[in-house]
Order: C-alpha cells, then structure tokens, then sequence
C-alpha cells in the first residue's frame, strides 16, 4: 500500500480508534431518553439544537475554516494565525451575543440562555477542534472524542435522569460537554502560552481568514437548510411529537455519519496535500470507490441492527421511528458522497462553489418536505433529506470538474444502491427472523467487498504492535 493511502488509513484509524467507542457509548444512551425525555419534549430539544446549528457557524463567521487552512500552509505563522483569528472569533460572538438577546427577550424566547451558551460554546469547542487538527495533532483530536462523549452522557445522567430537566438538560449537558472538552484541548496543547502570548494580530490577517470564512457561512446556512430545516417544516404541520420521533430516526445514522466524519477528516488533510500531485486523479478515483463499497455494505449491516434496537429498548411512543431509518440512511451515503467531492473547494480556496451545489439541495430539500408531508407525513422528511443531498453530490460532480476528475465505477455504483434501496424496503416490513437473515447477507456482502481494505488495515495494525 502506497505511503499516502497508508496516511489515509491511519489517520482515518486514528480518528476513528479514539470515538467510536464513545460515540457508541452516547448512541446506547438513546433508548434511555427515551423514558426520561417526553416525545414533545424531545421535539422541542431537537428544534432548539437544529438552530443552535444553524447559527453557531454565523456567530463565529465559521472562522475556524480559516484558522485551521492557514494553519496547513506552511508559509503561514502557526502564532499569528491562531491569535487573529481567535481575536476575531471573540469580537464576532460579542456581536451575536448582543442581538441574539435583544431579540430573544423580545419575543420573549423560552430558551434564551440555554441559546445564546450552547451557541458560544459550540463555537469555542468547534474553534478548538480545528485548530487541533490545523496543527496535525491527530491523537490530541481523537482523545478529545473520548473526553466530550463522556462529558456529554455524565452530564446526561446527572440533569436529565436524576434531575429531570428533560429538553433544558439535554441542551445544557451539550454547553458543559463542549465548554469542558475546549479548556481541556487548548491547555493541552499550550494553545494560549505557546501560540496567543506569542503571535501577533495582523488586520490583513483577519481580512483574509474572513474573505475565505465568511463565504463558507452561506454554505453552513444551506447545509443547515438541507439537514435541519425539515424540522421546522415538522414543527408547522405535524408538530413538536413528530419532531421527536424524528429525531429519534437520526440518531441511528449516526453511526455510520460519525465513521464516513472521520474518514472526511482524515481525507480532507490528505486531499489538500495531495492537490497538486501528478497522480491527484488516479488516486481520488481509487479511494472513492473504495469509499462507495464500504458506505453501501456498511449501511445495510447497520439497517436491521437499527430497526431492532428501536423496537426491544425503546419507549413505545417513539417505535415508529424505525420506519424512515432506511431512508436516512441512505441519504446519509450521498452526503458523504457530496462531502468526498467538496475537497475540491477547499483545496484551491475557492469555498463559493460550495455555497452554489448546497444551496440546490436546500432547496429540493425544502419544496419536498412541504409538498408532501400532508400527504405522506415524516416520510416527506426523510426523502427530502435523502434527494437533497443526492442533487448536492450530482451538482458538485459537474462543478468540481474544473479541479479534479474522478472516473465512478457506475456499474458498481448501481449495483450496491439497488441492493441498498431492496435492503430498505425489506428491513422496513421484516419480523425478527427475516432481519438476522438480512443481516447476515448484509455482514456478507460488506466483508466480502471489502475484504481487500480490512486486511490492510489488520496488517498495518498488527505490524504497528510487532513493531
């Protein structure tokens, strides 16, 4: 295996190595929400955090993008780059502050505080873990996984289990895990005495890291718009016990999204590096393909799993939320599909394009959701989702032609999405005995495609302990 592949799977490795039990750990604690957070409760947390998303990239500027490219080009002052551009954060969320609470009060909002602290702090915790990976300390990023899930499900357990706080104990255990998790990654990595008593503020600096920020902040609004605005649209027409369910059936697809987040992270440091080399498309056409096998396979092995769980460890009034898994699911692939391809903007700095291609599913997204939901209820909701991340992938194909070419295996390709779409439908009506059986041809499937990848990534793990 080629030393850049090997790059690419140790850091994907060392990503991934440091979360997933944690993050397992926080999906385990779903089925115990459950019984301690009502539906509508549930709906109400879910709506709250969907615009905590929404607005946390913009209090900020989405600086972070900046300071964490800067920090990969060698030219730049690793001091200079982190305090310009955590000055320029501050004086950012300062502003967001002010008139998120003039307008908050105003309208007399019942989650003003839990708002305005989870939002800075999700800001401050987002900063740091982009400077962290800026400054390629992999393993500092990976233990920092492990620190917030436990953080999280502790602080879960404490307001939501024994203090019965339900949806304002969800969204402050979310401001302790990120506020804990950011002091802890800076001071371990003497970001304040090493790099901020050190560096200097360039107002040029600041230009720059927000001509290249400030762009991406429409691209979040429209990632938010393709992801999170059929919440809302659930709210309006079915209302907030819709909503709970909902997000319930997002929570599954989690696992499969947090596994294709550390490969993203891991590639996007490895795409950047690899821009400019002679072999660029070979090499982004090899590992795309090898990327589709394994989201496909591992999607349907995680399919009856899901399905299962809801209906043996979950309250009663949430199992309908096994039906749209599959669908989420699904969109789930195309979204990593469409974030494998995003590189592209990131790589020449060219970060409008990716506004332009998410803005498309946004709006499919959208005129999906209200067409339908009276009609077909959540299920408008889950196939919005799923079109409008499929048209971000399609639209970005066509785009990032100008910087790179990758050659997709099509048969390939409709081969594992049919099998995929079949595997939905079935999971959907199966009783327990037709499940083990498709999740058996599913660990079959994904072992087999897969085989090759696996076996590499057992040598070079056993190799390292040898070593």
């Amino acid at each position: 295996m080629a030393s850049k592949e090997k790059n690419l799977v140790k850091n994907t490795l060392l990503f991934s190595v440091g979360n997933v039990g944690a993050k397992l750990m926080m999906l385990v604690i779903v089925p115990l929400y459950t019984y301690y957070v009502s539906v509508n409760q549930m709906g109400d947390y879910d709506l709250v955090h969907t615009y905590i998303n929404l607005f946390s990239p913009l209090a900020c500027a989405a600086i972070f993008e900046g300071i964490y490219r800067w920090l990969l080009d060698a030219r730049s002052s690793d001091g200079d780059t982190i305090k310009t551009g955590y000055t320029t954060a501050l004086l950012c969320v300062t502003v967001f502050d002010v008139l998120a609470f003039v307008v908050l009060k105003a309208i007399d909002y019942t989650y003003l505080w839990e708002f305005i602290l989870v939002v800075d702090s999700q800001c401050m915790y987002t900063i740091a873990q982009f400077t962290t990976r800026g400054l390629r300390n992999n393993k500092t990023y990976a233990v920092q996984g492990v620190v917030y899930s436990f953080v999280l499900v502790l602080s879960n357990l404490v307001m939501v289990v024994f203090l019965h706080w339900q949806a304002k104990g969800l969204l402050y255990s979310v401001f302790a895990a990120n506020f804990i998790t950011s002091l802890i990654v800076l001071a371990s990595q003497g970001i304040g005495r090493r790099y901020i008593k050190g560096g200097q503020i360039h107002k040029s600096l600041a230009k720059d890291l927000l001509k290249y920020s400030l762009p991406i902040v429409p691209n979040n609004i429209a990632w938010w718009l393709v992801s999170g605005s059929n919440r809302t649209v659930i709210n309006i027409i079915l209302g907030s016990v819709s909503n709970g369910i909902y997000a319930i059936s997002l929570k599954f697809p989690t696992v499969m999204n947090m596994l294709s987040t550390f490969f993203y992270q891991a590639w996007q440091e490895q795409a950047i590096s690899e821009y400019s080399s002679d072999g660029r498309d070979r090499y982004y056409t090899k590992i795309f393909n090898i990327y589709v096998r394994l989201l496909f396979t591992g999607a349907m092995a995680l399919m009856p799993i899901s399905k299962y769980i809801i209906l043996t460890f979950m309250n009663p009034d949430y199992r309908e939320a096994y039906l749209y898994i599959g669908i989420l699911y699904l969109s789930g692939i195309f979204n990593a599909f469409g974030a494998f391809y995003g590189t592209g903007y990131l790589s020449t700095k060219k970060t409008m394009g990716a506004f332009t291609t998410t803005i498309l599913g946004a709006v499919t997204n959208i005129a999906i959701s209200f067409i339908l939901m009276r009609f077909i209820g959540l299920y408008a909701a889950a196939i919005g989702n799923m079109v409008g991340n499929f048209v971000i992938w399609v639209s970005r194909i066509v785009q990032t032609k100008r910087y790179f070419r990758i050659d997709i295996d099509i048969k390939s390709l409709i081969f594992f999405l049919g099998f995929t779409l079949v595997f939905v439908i079935v999971v959907n009506f199966a009783n327990l005995y037709v499940m083990i059986i498709a999740e058996l041809i599913a660990c079959t499937l994904f072992l087999t495609f897969n085989r090759d990848m696996l076996q590499r990534i057992i040598n070079m793990v056993f190799h390292k302990k040898r070593g």
